[in-house]
């Protein structure tokens, strides 16, 4: 009996590219049961452009079009909520603007078969220029890497139906705390998912091609430019804050780990320090971490102060 997979696509004033992405998901090798798509009240096309698909393909299936729901993150969190998990395998997310490989779903299948619960990837980044670079995700994991990133972007995502359950029900008791997370689900169902001892493999094959553009919630921060936005978000406190909230979500409070360094303070922040290593995967991100820890144990933003 084959496997069945589910897409949960998040839309929003997407006429420019959804029916590319559409497209890209209808003709994978391994072909999805549904693609359940839940559209954040837009202005545009979106939703003719959707119900057109629909009419046409009996696995789309549109979930709401008249509710706002403010991010990305919001409307992936709806989906989880609601999607009927019964007589479905697997789950992938799905951004609105992508173009994904026709093998992406059956390359993260095999991978899940192999006994793994939750699958990500690289991606190749790719401008309106022409540019296109691989961003890279699959360094070897760290003992805490996933409190303090994402296994990659949340659109590559793939997860067994037993991890989705168990997420699902997380996210029912935690509803009020969940929107504390803002943009982060991606962050959020990743280090649930290592917190909770399922087993995650990210994939250095890169399944799709990430598009951007200026809409983007999240894009490639890249060069120099990047760098800088980087180290502002980091004085104002930006990145911590999400880790303050991620630990009060997962109530990791009295975690051997985690007690070490919480809650944040000067001290903390020089504790945390020196776990650079083990709390992100790459060798320069873990420079960035030990560095970041430092300058913060200096100025101990405010906005850190009152969470």
């Amino acid at each position: 009996m084959s496997t069945k997979i589910n897409v949960l696509l998040a839309a929003y004033n997407g006429k420019q590219f959804i029916a590319q992405q559409l497209q890209t998901i209808l003709n994978q090798t391994h072909k999805p049961c549904k693609i359940l798509i839940n559209i954040d009240l837009s202005t545009d096309e979106t939703v003719a452009i959707v119900e057109g698909y629909a009419t046409k393909s009996s696995e789309i299936e549109i979930l709401s079009s008249n509710k706002r729901f403010g991010s990305a993150a919001a409307n992936f969190i709806y989906l989880l909520l609601n999607i009927n998990l019964s007589n479905v395998d697997y789950i992938a997310l799905a951004d609105q603007d992508d173009l994904w490989n026709e093998d992406k779903l059956d390359k993260a299948i095999q991978k899940l078969q192999q006994g793994y619960d939750g699958y990500s990837s690289n991606v190749e980044a790719f401008w309106e220029d022409g540019r296109k670079k691989v961003l890279e995700k699959n360094q070897s994991q760290q003992n805490f890497d996933h409190l303090f990133e994402s296994a990659g972007p949340g659109c590559t995502f793939v997860m067994t139906t037993k991890l989705a359950l168990e997420l699902q029900n997380f996210l029912k008791k935690n509803q009020s705390k969940i929107t504390q997370m803002k943009q982060y689900h991606d962050w959020l169902i990743y280090a649930f998912a290592r917190t909770n001892h399922f087993k995650w493999f990210i994939d250095g094959y890169a399944g799709m091609q990430y598009r951007q553009h200026a809409l983007n919630d999240f894009g490639a921060h890249v060069g120099f430019s990047g760098f800088l936005v980087r180290v502002k978000k980091v004085i104002k406190g930006e990145g911590f804050d999400q880790v303050l909230r991620l630990i009060k979500i997962l109530k990791l409070e009295s975690d051997p780990f985690v007690s070490k360094w919480y809650p944040l303070s000067r001290f903390g922040f020089l504790r945390l320090a020196f776990y650079a290593p083990q709390c992100r995967r790459r060798l320069r991100e873990k420079i960035y971490f030990f560095f970041a820890c430092i300058l913060l144990a200096i100025i101990f933003p405010k906005k850190l102060r009152a969470i």
